[in-house]
């Protein structure tokens, strides 16, 4: 009875491993390993982590009322999100991670596609966006980075296969300030 037990649990590894939608999205060429951030006390903490079979249910849902959101789901493995507050506490080693994680994407062959940093008094706001190319027509991994003046740290990585033009879709769908604009930039430099 063990040794049936053990095939079927065995079988259903096997089947698990090798069916896409359970696919070890580690592996793709657009993830980026976040690592754990910590939290300051009394700061906002937000970690989101969608998957492909929330994101595919979801644009099921999408379908009948938002198809073009439903197509991007459709296509994204992965979306994970993280806001940290930071106060004297996690200031240093967070802005520290955000930077060395943003020399490594460009040693990886990551290509920043979007650089903010704002003027002022105390500092502003110090955005930078990753894309990892797949073809010219698609990227399979997106990076933003934002240090916020206000005290945040702001981190997504959305691995998949998305098209240019669905970036600002992502910004959109995911509310993704930074992603929303990229649209603006595009278009005000191919004049469309």
């Amino acid at each position: 009875m063990k040794t049936n037990t053990l095939r079927f649990s065995l079988l259903l590894a096997g089947l698990a491993l090798s069916t896409p939608a359970f696919a070890n999205v580690n592996a793709d060429a657009g993830y980026v390993d976040l690592g754990k951030f910590s939290a300051a006390d009394g700061c906002e903490y937000v970690e989101i982590n969608l998957k492909s079979g929330l994101l595919k249910f979801a644009a099921k849902i999408a379908a009948a009322h938002e198809p073009e959101v439903a197509d991007l789901l459709r296509n994204i493995k992965m979306v994970r999100v993280n806001v940290v507050g930071m106060d004297d506490s996690n200031r240093a080693d967070t802005t520290n991670r955000v930077v060395a994680m943003r020399a490594d994407l460009e040693t990886q062959g990551w290509e920043k596609i979007v650089t903010v940093r704002e003027a002022g008094d105390k500092g502003g706001d110090d955005v930078a966006i990753y894309v990892m190319a797949d073809g010219e027509e698609a990227i399979s991994g997106l990076v933003v980075t934002v240090l916020e003046k206000n005290g945040k740290a702001v981190v997504v990585n959305v691995v998949g296969n998305i098209r240019a033009d669905q970036i600002a879709q992502l910004g959109e769908k995911f509310d993704i300030k930074p992603l929303r604009e990229i649209k603006v930039k595009v278009d005000a430099e191919t004049g469309a």
